[in-house]
């Protein structure tokens, strides 16, 4: 009630912030510097006070969002930008993440911006983003690989024979192959089906952006090794130059001030800082969801994980959320913790109402609606993974991203025969009990094989309940393609596992439209789950300075404001 007067009373002290934006906001013409490299995580931003000794500056998702805020202030007339400079170095971007990046790069071209590209790694990942540029200037040393793709897999049926290990795996779905490399001593017609597909998926979509960069390589059809000399006749690079004839070249002309993405996205905050701002502004919580799913008695960065999600309906409803967007890289993991999360996850947006207890404690409470929720799907969104992406409204991937897996796989390492060689040797009692079920000293007795068959056949059907529920369709409708198969985005996309192409930029457009926002009006994005890395290793600390490690990370978890209001 007291939003409004209060306004209005700092309306002097507004002006006053105001024409010093403004002001500073003044900028000659810009030139745009990116270099992509190192590895990139998509994991939740480190809390407490670790987060000011090493602060994020290799979080994918940050990268793409501040690029993608700055295209859309240059559309905007809000950033003179004439040129951006892009260096790749040696990374680790997966082939989605890199599908994002050139659509950024794209999406630059499109407003008139002349892009450059500079290569210090000639990999195939590298190449595929450069060649959305206008100009490829690399070392004349370097030699790009453009031969056919293949996957290579280690099969080590033989060897733990050799040792005395003796794998004891299931699986549900024909395409389910995860545990193949214990197994067999190849691939299975079903896994060489699925790895043939997946992967003409994305040697598609790679040579297809090498076409539209050179016409002359699409014509030529060349599959192999090509040296820079070679790519430059091909039209494949523009240029063979050190790293300062690139920079020389792409600075001499106007006198343009160099930015980062930091720096730019300060000026076009600044020239969008308005006068009045009368209106509350609506959140966005934006869950990073990196890494195996896995059983964990405390939280572990790096993983999905239940103590993460705890506290996820109170987050949520304590946030004031206007919407959920839900960034997904992973192939999966536990079963048990992947439903535990689907579940909570529904109960928590209010997609799923609880079950009715009779007891009177349980009785419901003012139900509020439904948050929306929408998925972005990164390198790989599988199996548990996907189980995961089952809770939203709307799901988006790339083309490039391997998705699907709906299956079941578990089993055992029986390492008896492997003591024996060395002679140590096992007893149990009482001795008329079979061995624990999943005992690493012994094989699945026909009668725990048989039990185990009914367990994973039991989580194979909740996994296609979930899905069906939270995909709001039908078992029926999913079955066809529930048989373990990994699928591309492309793919997935025309069977109906995924609803739309995109990275996250795209989702986040999606979410702004979907709360009717206005041109100018701002979205705030708050990183979640809170994760605390902690400053010390706390069990390697004595006595006393165990307490004072935990007085140290005192900074507030779980909020990572980005200024969003160019996503449109």
């Amino acid at each position: 009630m007291l939003r409004v007067p209060v306004r209005i009373l700092l309306l002097p002290l507004r002006v006053f912030f105001f024409i010093y934006m403004r002001l500073r906001a003044i900028h000659r013409e810009l030139l745009l510097d990116v270099c992509i490299r190192s590895d990139y995580s998509e994991a939740p931003l480190s809390h407490g006070i670790w987060a000011y000794f090493k602060p994020a500056k290799d979080r994918f998702y940050l990268i793409a969002l501040e690029l993608q805020s700055v295209i859309t202030a240059v559309r905007r007339g809000k950033l003179k930008l004439s040129r951006a400079r892009f260096t790749f170095e040696a990374n680790s971007l997966g082939w989605a993440q890199a599908w994002e990046i050139r659509q950024l790069i794209t999406a630059l071209r499109a407003e008139k911006v002349k892009t450059y590209a500079y290569l210090l790694s000639d990999d195939r990942i590298t190449m595929f983003m450069a060649s959305a540029c206008d100009y490829v200037a690399c070392p004349e040393s370097a030699t790009f690989d453009l031969s056919p793709f293949t996957s290579e897999s280690l099969f080590v049926q033989n060897l733990l024979n050799r040792l005395g290990v003796r794998p004891q795996f299931l699986s549900v779905g024909e395409f389910k192959s995860a545990a193949e490399i214990f197994t067999r001593t190849g691939m299975s017609k079903a896994a060489r089906r699925q790895t043939e597909e997946l992967i003409a998926d994305i040697e598609k979509n790679f040579y297809d952006a090498l076409g539209q960069k050179s016409p002359e390589f699409a014509a030529a059809g060349r599959r192999d090794l090509l040296s820079a000399n070679e790519a430059l006749q091909q039209k494949l690079i523009d240029a063979v130059s050190a790293y300062s004839e690139f920079k020389e070249f792409t600075e001499k002309e106007a006198k343009l001030k160099t930015a980062d993405l930091f720096d730019a996205q300060n000026i076009a905050r600044r020239r969008m800082y308005p006068l009045f701002n009368f209106k509350k502004t609506k959140k966005l919580a934006l869950f990073v969801a990196e890494g195996n799913i896995i059983e964990s008695s405390t939280s572990r960065p790096g993983t999905i994980n239940w103590h993460d999600y705890e506290p996820l309906s109170d987050i949520l409803r304590d946030g004031n959320f206007s919407a959920v967007l839900l960034r997904i890289n992973s192939p999966g993991g536990s079963a048990l913790v992947s439903q535990l999360l689907w579940r909570e996850w529904m109960l928590a947006t209010g997609r799923l109402r609880p079950q009715k207890q009779d007891h009177p404690s349980h009785e419901t409470k003012d139900e509020k609606p439904a948050i929306p929720v929408f998925v972005s799907q990164g390198n790989v969104a599988a199996s548990g993974g996907y189980y995961l992406s089952a809770i939203a409204d709307h799901i988006f991937a790339t083309p490039v991203t391997i998705t699907g897996s709906i299956g079941v796989v578990g089993g055992k390492f029986n390492v008896a025969p492997l003591l024996t060689k060395w002679g140590v040797s096992l007893d149990r009692a009482p001795k008329k009990n079979a061995p624990p079920a999943f005992s690493p000293f012994a094989d699945f007795a026909p009668a725990q094989k048989r039990a185990l068959q009914r367990n994973m056949a039991e989580i194979y059907e909740q996994f296609l309940r979930d899905i069906a529920t939270g995909r709001n369709t039908q078992v029926a409708k999913v079955k066809p393609h529930a048989s373990g198969r990994v699928f591309s985005g492309a793919a997935a996309q025309k069977l109906g596992l995924t609803d739309a192409e995109g990275g996250i930029c795209a989702a986040l457009l999606a979410i702004r439209k979907q709360l009717n926002l206005a041109e100018n009006e701002t979205l705030q994005v708050e990183i979640l789950p809170s994760v605390k890395e902690s400053l010390f290793g706390r069990n390697m600390l004595p006595l006393g300075l165990k307490s004072l490690a935990n007085l140290a990370d005192f900074a507030k978890p779980g909020v990572y404001a980005i200024d969003t209001r160019f996503f449109l």
